[in-house]
């Protein structure tokens, strides 16, 4: 298989991306997607990250560049988790990104990002959409935590246990967190 076509194949699973980091774990030389980028057979859309312009867009494209862009080891988060797990219609002003303590990208997305570090259990990472999303109840609980409005918060939660969402075991929990967060002084990590 040619390394385009390696490429490639990578990239489908990650919604038309592909990193440096991806080219190592391929075996690849991460100096072939520069040279693939300068004949136009990828798109380079921030350092070390690049586009297969032959693989369609998807609505979740921006999304996707950020975990990208965070050597693949970010997870949508907080407000931005409650959009790609459809339970808010907010619309966060910034791409929110929850990395690994030790994760430190070259580019940090400026304006368009914001990075929360904090390494986070396997049991509060899913997936949605092909992304690694946070889970419901860690999304909730994060968005509490950063002053999302509670009301939003309850009608997010309400949805989700529509949806099925959610652990039937959590639902309570997280009822009273809500109702309770600023008089209970602190909310379960």
């Amino acid at each position: 298989m040619s390394i385009r076509d390696r490429v490639i194949e990578r990239a489908v699973d990650q919604h038309g991306y592909v990193t440096t980091r991806d080219a190592r774990d391929l075996g690849i030389d991460p100096t072939q997607l520069r040279l693939m980028a300068a004949r136009g057979r990828l798109e380079r859309v921030a350092r070390g990250v690049y586009r297969v312009p032959v693989l369609p867009r998807t609505e979740h494209d921006d999304l996707a560049e950020a975990v990208a862009g965070a050597l693949g080891r970010g997870v949508v988060s907080h407000e931005s988790a409650l959009v790609l797990h459809g339970l808010s219609n907010v619309n966060p002003t910034r791409i929110h990104l929850t990395v690994p303590r030790d994760n430190h990208p070259r580019a940090a997305g400026g304006d368009l990002y914001r990075l929360h570090r904090r390494d986070l259990p396997a049991v509060d990472v899913t997936e949605k959409h092909d992304l690694p999303v946070t889970t419901v109840a860690r999304t909730i609980r994060d968005c509490l935590r950063a002053s999302t409005d509670r009301a939003q918060l309850r009608r997010a939660l309400e949805q989700a246990v529509v949806e099925g969402a959610i652990r039937p075991r959590e639902v309570d929990a997280l009822r009273e967190e809500i109702d309770n967060y600023g008089s209970l002084g602190r909310i379960r990590a």
